[in-house]
């Protein structure tokens, strides 16, 4: 056939006599007669049309329109989510354990958004916001760094929320499943060194003694929330559970002999080696009037664990039958580095217990040779009084490594000392308490708390 393609026409499939002819299988192309004075073909000619009919322009603006309306409506509504995550990382971390269940809408908001940018926008406003004490505390760490508590506040938030954009999923059907997997991220090494605001928290407030089924329950939660044929009967399902689960919530008692000690100990950014003489006499005098067996006293009570300092301690601890846990500073032999440790003396003397987790960038600093050393999988809990104590040192509260790590050892008691002198002006303490009650809630455990203020 003599002609010529001519583009974005569309043929109607009948040649002149009135014959239907079948489309091309390569495409949707259209051929203009050639009427250049060349003989009669033998071949039906095909008639075309130039442009689309009535009714396909029609259907073309429609769509169009449909598509902008649609896009006009997704602006806002992404806008909305990001503001959305930012208010619950504000109100579920601000110290009252009853808002941290709010801390489970934020997975749900940053899935559902349209684009991995945005959902790391999404996690950010959340972990901002959810953050906003690390300016305080990093101004009180460091007075004269405006600047440099506000990069620390930033990266931070950046940090954490970069599981959420690597897990964000294009497909809705992967998305329960990559939600739960972002959120097991920031719980475990190595993100689990600043993995705070965590919403597995919540499930000690909703769900209470149900331990590792609870965890598993708040992980699997948000993906519910996403589908719009499960929302409703997950929301429902929780909240039958968690009211039923909190109604049988019965107040676990102090085992006899065992006491927390409150301190008020302010030492000089110098060492006073008089001063911490005087404090750790005031420390002995605290334990040999006490009636309890077993004394725990807070983070930092011992400056430094010597043996010099054990010695120091044996005279008071003789035939008194006392145990004592002390928040001390413990030099590693061969190394410039310490342990924040709670040295166990006294009746039932056992090997220290160090911290996991100390602050990052104040206390644990990998690019130097000094501060305080890293022990992500050291041992969680120690045998002492007939029973097993998980113990938490002060930033270890607000994490969930640390406590997940201590539950697989089945605790039957939850230790929980910290040194607020230096955050008491923050809402640092307030949210740690909360964490604490949430995880003490969740395993079933008495909590023996220790707090230098």
């Amino acid at each position: 056939m003599n002609g010529r393609l001519l583009p974005n026409t569309t043929p109607l499939f009948r040649d002149a006599a009135g014959r239907d002819l079948h489309p091309w299988p390569f495409g949707v192309y259209a051929v203009e007669e050639d009427t250049s004075g060349l003989p009669p073909l033998t071949i039906a000619a095909v008639t075309t049309r130039a442009t689309w009919d009535q009714s396909e322009s029609r259907r073309f603006v429609r769509d169009l329109a449909d598509s902008c309306e649609a896009s006009s409506i997704m602006a806002p509504l992404t806008w909305y989510r990001i503001l959305g995550a930012g208010a619950v990382g504000f109100i579920a971390w601000q110290g009252e354990m009853w808002a941290i269940p709010l801390s489970v809408i934020a997975p749900s908001l940053i899935a559902a958004q349209p684009n991995r940018a945005t959902a790391m926008a999404t996690a950010f406003a959340c972990y901002a916001a959810a953050s906003l004490p690390v300016l305080a505390v990093s101004k009180a760490y460091w007075p004269s760094s405006g600047v440099q508590a506000v990069f620390i506040w930033l990266a931070a938030a950046a940090i954490l929320s970069s599981p959420w954009f690597l897990c964000w999923a294009s497909r809705p059907a992967l998305r329960p499943w990559t939600t739960g997997v972002a959120m097991a991220l920031t719980a475990v090494p190595p993100l689990c060194i600043m993995g705070w605001a965590s919403p597995l928290m919540a499930a000690g407030v909703l769900f209470p003694n149900t331990a590792w089924a609870g965890v598993a329950g708040i992980l699997a939660l948000p993906g519910l929330l996403l589908r719009e044929h499960t929302r409703m009967n997950a929301l429902f399902t929780v909240a039958t559970a968690s009211l039923v689960l909190n109604a049988q919530v019965v107040p676990i008692g102090t085992p006899d002999g065992w006491e927390g000690e409150t301190t008020c100990i302010h030492r000089q950014p110098k060492a006073d080696y008089l001063a911490n003489f005087i404090v750790e006499e005031r420390i002995q005098q605290t334990a040999r009037s006490s009636r309890g067996r077993f004394l725990v006293f807070p983070e930092g009570t011992v400056a430094r664990w010597t043996d010099a300092t054990d010695a120091f301690w044996a005279e008071t601890l003789s035939l008194s039958g006392k145990t004592l846990l002390i928040g001390a500073s413990h030099p590693i032999p061969g190394s410039s580095r310490y342990n924040n440790s709670v040295v166990i003396i006294g009746e039932h003397a056992r090997p220290s217990v160090h911290q996991r987790i100390p602050v990052p960038g104040g206390m644990w600093n990998p690019l130097s040779p000094h501060g305080f050393a890293l022990n992500l999988l050291g041992a969680g809990t120690v045998d002492v009084g007939g029973e097993r104590a998980a113990i938490l040192i002060c930033y270890e509260q607000l994490l969930t490594w640390p406590m997940l790590r201590s539950a697989m050892e089945r605790p039957t008691m939850l230790i929980a000392i910290s040194n607020e002198a230096w955050t008491s002006t923050t809402g640092v303490p307030r949210v740690q308490k909360a964490c604490v009650r949430a995880w003490a809630r969740l395993f079933g455990l008495t909590v023996i708390s220790a707090i230098n203020s």
